[in-house]
């Protein structure tokens, strides 16, 4: 029997049961993550707000979020709000500047059982009047001992390859971690990673052995016409004309060293799937992406923390014969864990030359809360930012444009509680 298979004949019963369990259990739920551990945010996040992880946060998250203060009568809710203003040089770029409410999202996030977690956002936006299940991702992580040393084994079930991913390094996570909803593009359009949010539902086995490697193998099926048209994903029609993704194949490696006063890590990804139409045989798109990502914190005494992540995925698509190169590098300088500023470099080449992109995005930031007798710690966060994309080259559907003209000037706060 072939790896796929093995994989497959798994897969029904173990989604089933995640998911029955998650729900049937959330009487007993305990709360959204600062309120459940009795930590800060500082404790899992750089810069005290997501979603750039610390060693402590990688660890709770593969533990399932279900690391706990011990304490009962806690509720795994919690909310977001994201307004922003945006002032595209381009005029004819939605719109040119837009003050709007992005986005107000509710989460259930946090320790179900002694060994199950969850972390899944509904997500209404209003200026399209539209709400969605937006990242799921349930966990179950059982602690144990491989060859004399600390270890997990657990499971994943999410509807976005990357979004279980505990480096937070692939999208959906990478840098800008808030970027603009009306700006242009940033990066490459892809078939596989980054271009499946909603649309598929995967199992995905992980392992984490000695706190240090890592390995992650799962499938990818996407959902019925009717289950995305009702979770708001899609219209039913758009999501028929999508087509069909039947056992897309995920995997990753991974290295990570936490020490103490810095923390690294390397990975290695890879994703392969076809997709297909619904009523036919005929082959949208066949996939094959590969990856690698790097990352380095200096973290000392948390007074003054540098970060720098990279990573280089390419897809090629033997349908379409096109391979599309997407390169990332950021760096970050975070003071006091309240002031932020950032540089992000980015590169996206496609063989048709049909869109591609280049530029940089500074950003700085101020959060106020979030750490250690800050107003309303561990009940309410904030995040207050100013992003300039500037662009070095802009090609659209064939069409090179005037780099510069792509320019935008984002303004964002971005709430949780």
């Amino acid at each position: 029997m072939s790896l796929k298979q093995t994989l497959q004949s798994h897969i029904g019963w173990v989604v089933a049961t995640v998911v029955t369990v998650a729900f049937s259990q959330a009487a007993q739920a305990v709360p959204s993550y600062a309120r459940q551990t009795g930590q800060d945010c500082v404790a899992c996040h750089i810069g005290g707000f997501g979603p750039q992880l610390t060693p402590y946060g990688i660890k709770f998250k593969l533990g399932g979020y279900t690391d706990t203060d011990g304490k009962d009568g806690k509720v795994p809710l919690s909310g977001m709000v994201a307004a922003s203003y945006t002032n595209n040089k381009d005029k004819t770029a939605d719109a040119g500047r837009k003050s709007a409410l992005d986005e107000a999202s509710l989460f259930v996030a946090g320790r179900l059982a002694d060994k199950l977690g969850t972390f899944i956002q509904i997500t209404n936006e209003p200026a399209d009047h539209h709400t969605a299940l937006d990242q799921v991702d349930i966990r179950y992580a059982v602690p144990l001992t491989l060859a004399g040393k600390d270890s997990i084994v657990g499971l994943s079930v999410n509807n976005n390859p990357g979004v279980q991913d505990p480096f937070n390094n692939l999208s959906p996570w990478s840098f800008p971690y808030q970027p603009s909803h009306g700006g242009n593009a940033v990066g490459a359009e892809r078939a596989g990673l980054g271009g499946l949010e909603g649309n598929v539902i995967g199992a995905n086995v992980y392992t984490i052995w000695d706190n240090a490697v890592y390995g992650e193998l799962g499938l990818y099926n996407t959902l019925s016409p009717t289950v995305q048209s009702k979770t708001g994903v899609a219209s039913l029609q758009d999501a028929i004309d999508f087509g069909r993704l039947n056992n897309a194949l995920y995997w990753r490696l991974g290295y990570m060293q936490d020490l103490r006063t810095s923390a690294w890590s390397v990975g290695l990804v890879g994703f392969d799937g076809k997709i297909k139409d619904r009523g036919g045989n005929t082959t949208f798109s066949n996939f094959s992406d590969i990856g690698v990502d790097a990352s380095y914190q200096l973290l000392g005494t948390r007074e003054h923390i540098v970060t720098v992540n990279g990573s280089y995925i390419r897809e090629h698509d033997s349908v379409s014969g096109v391979n599309t190169n997407d390169y990332k590098l950021t760096s970050s300088y975070v003071y006091r864990n309240t002031y932020g500023a950032t540089l992000g470099l980015f590169k996206a080449t496609a063989s048709d030359h049909q869109n591609q992109n280049s530029g940089y995005i500074l950003q700085g930031d101020f959060t106020p809360w979030g750490k250690e007798s800050s107003w309303a710690e561990p009940w309410a966060n904030l995040r207050l930012g100013a992003q300039y994309v500037g662009y070095n080259s802009y090609t659209e559907e064939g069409t090179k444009f005037k780099a510069s003209d792509k320019n935008t000037l984002y303004l964002f706060a971005w709430t949780s509680f």
